[in-house]
Order: C-alpha cells, then structure tokens, then sequence
C-alpha cells in the first residue's frame, strides 16, 4: 500500500527500493528488449538464407539446375568445351584435326554423331543412346581401353566431373543437335 499523499504509478505497484549498495533505483526494464532480441534474430535468418541461397558458381558447361537428366545441350558442349578447349592449333581445329577429328563450331556435330572412332573403328565418336561404347566419352574419361592419351591432351587440369556427366547425360538423351 502507498504512503498516504503518494500515488500509486499506472502499473498499480510500488517503485522499487533503492540498491542498498549504491543508493540509486534499479534500471527499469527495457521496453525495447523483446523487439531488438526478434529483430537480431530475423537478420541473422535473412543472412543465413543468403548464404545458404547464394551457393555456388556454376561452370557454363555444368548441367542446367533442374535439368532431371543432368544433360547438356550441344550447344553448351561445342561453346563451353570444344570450342574453349579442343578446336586448337595442333589439335582438333580444321587446320590440323587430330585423327581427322574438328570440333570448330558447325562441322564438329557432323564429325561425331554417328561417325566411327578412327582409333577403334568399331566404336562410334558418340554413339547416340549410348554414352559407355562412345569413343569420345572413352577419351575424355581416359578409360583403360583408350588408344593414346587422355584428352584433352593439354590436361590436367582434365574435364570436370560433372562436365564429363553431361555429356554422358547428352549422349544417353540421343545426342539431339540443341
């Protein structure tokens, strides 16, 4: 109960004694506590999403997200890989096509799909539907039954993975000329 003449504050209890220590009134409690501690809490989720959304960059010739096959486009093939890495002076260009093989744009399509594989002529380049007796999948892997070196010769560094898987990916898909 309040001292007579004295009037109780809105919240209907007395003001708290003074610290026997320092003689001053305890802090009141911060109003602004309970928002500040959810506001922290939201900026740290939203910074958290932004990581966890950024992930990671992604090669051109990695297969598209959400592609359920993981295949790249031929397109993404000849501009990401062939054109980058094998169509070169010495190598796969027209000039001097290594085993008659170009892989410049708008011949390579024509000198693979379908084509047999100089060094093992019972094989295809790339055997549409069937990326495991597909030559060029061999050499690219470097698999154990592979004439000569894995390619491309300038490796390592070699293919990527996952490079490798989407054209492996194509080469099951048909091989379409996209």
């Amino acid at each position: 109960m309040a001292a007579p003449g004295r009037r109780l504050p809105s919240s209907g209890r007395l003001p708290a004694a003074p610290d026997e220590n320092s003689g001053r009134l305890p802090a009141a409690p911060d109003k602004n506590a309970k928002p500040r501690r959810l506001l922290v809490a939201l900026a740290g989720l939203a910074l958290l999403a932004a990581l966890v959304g950024c992930g990671t960059v992604k090669s051109p010739t990695e297969p598209p997200p959400g592609s359920a096959s993981g295949a790249l486009t031929f397109t993404q093939i000849q501009n990401g890989i062939f054109s980058l890495t094998c169509a070169k002076a010495g190598c796969h260009n027209a000039a001097s096509a290594q085993e008659g093989m170009v892989l410049e744009a708008g011949v390579s399509y024509g000198l693979i799909v379908g084509h047999p594989a100089t060094e093992a002529p019972s094989l295809q380049r790339v055997k549409p539907g069937d990326p495991e007796h597909s030559y060029l999948l061999k050499k690219l892997r470097g698999d154990p039954d592979i004439t000569g070196s894995r390619m491309p010769l300038s490796g390592p560094p070699f293919l990527t993975p996952q490079q490798i898987a989407g054209i492996a990916a194509w080469i099951q898909a048909g091989a379409p000329n996209n």
